[in-house]
């Protein structure tokens, strides 16, 4: 099974040979060993959309993440994973460029809602396996962590310490 993290997608990419693609911001720490695991276990054959899904969200009308009705007319979002870094299969990630490339792809300006309006789309033609997980950290660390948001430099090297000593756990100074 081969994973390939990227931080930032470009729709170019022809030839993808990844069975999964992971998608992460870059202060995000990956514990790419347990993200592994957790989709040997959860594919299931199946493409794979994992991450800390959001389920029934309405887009917010005011503050940072604001989305006119213009913008996004709906009352909800699709499913979607959060941004700071999650998994697509890779048969989802080739439907993607060829969407792109055919110029099919409704775009949103945030990304991680337009990745759930993508997959939403493929799963119209082939089955998704969602899979859901708190331990994608949205906001910092918690203990037995997929993913770590929101961590420094400082952090990122004081987590790979602890999961080289054999102690994954959270370093909560900045």
């Amino acid at each position: 099974m081969n994973l390939t993290p990227v931080c930032h997608v470009t729709l170019q990419v022809q030839n993808l040979t990844a069975a999964h693609v992971m998608k992460c911001d870059d202060d995000t720490f990956v514990r790419v060993d347990v993200v592994l695991r957790h989709i040997k276990m959860n594919s299931l054959g199946k493409p794979l959309y994992m991450g800390n899904l959001n389920l029934l969200h309405r887009p917010l009308r005011t503050g940072k993440w604001a989305v006119t009705e213009e913008e996004w007319p709906e009352d909800i979002y699709p499913p979607y994973a959060n941004g700071p870094g999650y998994v697509i299969s890779g048969s989802i990630a080739k439907f993607v460029v060829s969407q792109h490339a055919n110029q099919s792809l409704r775009l949103f300006k945030m990304e991680d809602v337009s990745m759930g309006l993508w997959v939403e789309k493929f799963n119209y033609t082939m089955p998704v396996r969602y899979s859901h997980s708190w331990k994608f950290c949205q906001y910092g660390c918690l203990e037995n962590y997929y993913t770590a948001h929101y961590q420094s430099p400082r952090q990122m090297l004081c987590l790979w310490d602890k999961l080289v000593r054999g102690r994954p756990s959270c370093c909560n100074y900045r």
